[in-house]
């Protein structure tokens, strides 16, 4: 790896995300789960259902963990989810 490549690569993301990234998982996942059911939803993203309510409430915080499975239920980029920009 020369020292160009590693000016351009990613940063990494931290194992609990900061509220505004949390809010970005939370503003992508709650209209799947008004449309799809929350029992699907958490079942696709590997969570008890619970958690995801709580999480939609904003009684959790959101970990790297959940995220990725968001992203993956949701079929989108977990970077673009995360930090912004078109999943």
């Amino acid at each position: 790896m020369t020292e160009h490549d590693q000016d351009q690569a990613p940063e990494s993301l931290p194992a609990v995300l900061s509220t505004e990234q949390a809010d970005r998982v939370r503003k992508a996942l709650a209209p799947v789960v008004a449309s799809r059911g929350l029992w699907k939803m958490a079942d696709a993203i590997g969570y008890a259902p619970m958690y995801v309510q709580a999480f939609l409430r904003g009684q959790l915080a959101c970990t790297l963990h959940f995220a990725t499975g968001v992203a993956h239920a949701l079929d989108v980029d977990l970077d673009a989810l995360v930090r912004g920009g078109e999943p």
